[in-house]
């Protein structure tokens, strides 16, 4: 099954790169200059990452990436899952 969406993360371009071997937990991937392809078999996702963009707030600017994924050859559960560990890595802490 084939599956495409976007999402804006409130990442810079070079802190979204950083975390990314954790986040696809050190699959094997090729990287370029949009993004990375991950070899996650029996399937693939394609991650690419748009221009570092700011998001002004009152005084606050606060950097985003528009963030396309595209998974090719995925069950909806492992793509489910492989999204949670994703998430999980990029999860930033709060109170």
């Amino acid at each position: 099954m084939d599956n495409k969406f976007s999402r804006e993360m409130g990442y810079t371009r070079e802190e979204f790169f950083r975390l990314l071997p954790s986040a696809i937990n050190d699959r094997p991937h090729t990287q370029d200059a949009v993004g990375i392809t991950v070899d996650a078999a029996p399937g693939t996702v394609r991650i690419d990452v748009g221009e570092e963009q700011v998001r002004k707030i009152a005084s606050f600017s606060l950097p985003y990436v528009k963030v396309d994924f595209a998974f090719e050859n995925f069950h909806p559960d492992e793509q489910a899952l492989f999204m949670r560990y994703f998430d999980l890595r990029y999860q930033r802490g709060g109170g």
